[in-house]
């Protein structure tokens, strides 16, 4: 039988044709299955692959929330510390804004007073200038008067040598409570004369001198009303004259009114005692 032959048989022969038609379907049905299990199998495999990777994904976001849930934790924890902090540090605050109103008012108080010290301050220095000027006016005033005093005490002086001892005594009982200080006692004072002997300053000299001589030592005394340079030479002289004549302790005095600071300030450096009132300059 020809292939044709058998072509038109089939074709005639609905039975065989549906026949074919049930085999055929079968067959590509279950290829399609087949496939579209395979299909499914590869998107199920894939998706266990991407459910795999998600669960571990998962975990590793749980692991971050567990790590972030503690530090959450933490950081309320020190929130609420903080709190506690900006309380406490408020409190303070508000003391001290207090405590600084306190303070302004007691400035602004302090600025009044201030201001009035200031005040009377400038008052008190135009009152203080006007003195300045009359004690400028008061010194000059001065100076010409020591200057007069000065010259008056120098004629004084001159006329206390013209007139002998009568002046001397006197001044002598002015300083008297002053003298009995330095156990002297001026009522054995005696007028006298000492000899240069041993030529200490002028051999055979006769030097004129107030003294008086007790077991212990020998008082001598150069009594002025002006004690000027002329006196350290007289004093010290006389001095040097009595301790070679006596050989005992020697203590000079020089009794005045007035005496130059210059002169004083050498006396003393020579261990002159000095009774005096008033000392110039």
């Amino acid at each position: 039988m020809s292939g044709e032959r058998v072509i038109d048989e089939i074709l005639k022969n609905p039975e065989l044709i549906s026949a074919l038609a049930h085999k055929v379907y079968d067959k590509l049905k279950d290829e399609i299955v087949i496939k579209k299990l395979e299909e499914n199998s590869s998107a199920i495999k894939a998706l266990e692959e991407t459910v795999k990777s998600l669960q571990e994904t998962v975990n590793k976001h749980t692991e971050a929330i567990e790590s972030l849930q503690e530090a959450v934790k933490k950081q309320g924890e020190a929130i609420a510390s903080l709190q506690e902090t900006v309380k406490s540090l408020q409190e303070t605050v508000n003391k001290h804004t207090e405590a600084i109103e306190s303070l302004q008012e007691a400035v602004k108080k302090q600025g009044e007073a201030i201001a009035s010290l200031q005040e009377a301050v400038k008052k008190q220095g135009e009152a203080i200038a006007s003195l300045q000027e009359a004690v400028k006016k008061h010194s000059k005033a001065l100076l010409r008067l020591m200057k007069e005093q000065k010259k008056l005490s120098v004629e004084i002086g001159s006329f206390t040598s013209r007139a002998g001892k009568g002046l001397e005594k006197t001044i002598l009982n002015i300083y008297k409570k002053a003298l009995k200080l330095h156990h002297v006692d001026i009522s054995k004072i005696r007028h006298g004369n000492v000899v240069d002997e041993m030529g200490l300053i002028e051999k055979g000299k006769s030097f004129e001198i107030d003294f008086y001589e007790t077991n212990d030592h020998v008082y001598i005394f150069e009594v002025k009303n002006f004690a000027d340079e002329g006196v350290i030479e007289q004093i010290l002289i006389r001095r040097k004259l009595l301790e070679a004549k006596f050989m005992k302790p020697v203590k000079a005095f020089v009794v005045a009114n007035y005496v130059e600071r210059e002169i004083k300030n050498i006396l003393e450096k020579e261990g002159v005692e000095i009774i005096y009132s008033y000392e110039v300059k």
